[in-house]
């Protein structure tokens, strides 16, 4: 592995143990979009397991776009509008690989598996993860953080619920 794709793939990993945080992915409006592409595609790929592929495949532009604003919207009410490149590109490289773990994990899952719960796992793992990218982007206690990543988890839920036909 070449040393940018080692010190990338060395910085995920720490993202993903808490170790470090949205102050140090580089700022790269590049390295932005080669995380927004993966994750597009990925949200995409699982998005295709609850719906049509054609309405899947804007699925995960759509979900990207979302977080994108609401990561803006949040930092620009804490007047840090300036985190936003490094905050959403950390974001999105630890959404690139829960989502890549995960779909595996979706396309196999059963009831009598118990995949499911490796599947809640994972999402609480990506919750927690985001919760601490939040709180050192946006400078607020965990408890702060908390509140604003369900806030983000409840619009992309009833949001993208709504848009793609998800909910009744």
């Amino acid at each position: 592995m070449s040393p940018p794709w080692r010190a990338l793939a060395e910085l995920v990993g720490d993202l993903l143990r808490l170790r470090r945080g949205p102050q140090d992915v580089p700022y790269s409006p590049t390295l932005l979009l080669l995380a927004l592409i993966p994750y597009a595609l990925l949200g995409s790929a699982l998005a295709a397991f609850a719906m049509p592929a054609s309405r899947a495949l804007l699925y995960g532009p759509t979900e990207a776009a979302l977080m994108a604003l609401l990561v803006y919207v949040s930092l620009a009410v804490r007047r840090r509008p300036a985190r936003f490149v490094q905050t959403l590109t950390a974001l999105l490289l630890v959404g690139v690989a829960f989502n890549a773990l995960s779909l595996p994990l979706t396309a196999l899952a059963r009831p009598e598996n118990g995949l499911g719960l490796l599947i809640l796992a994972l999402v609480a793992w990506s919750f927690a993860v985001s919760v601490h990218i939040l709180r050192l982007a946006l400078d607020i206690p965990v408890p702060g953080s908390v509140l604003v990543n369900l806030g983000f988890f409840f619009a992309a839920y009833f949001g993208l619920g709504h848009l793609f036909g998800l909910l009744s």
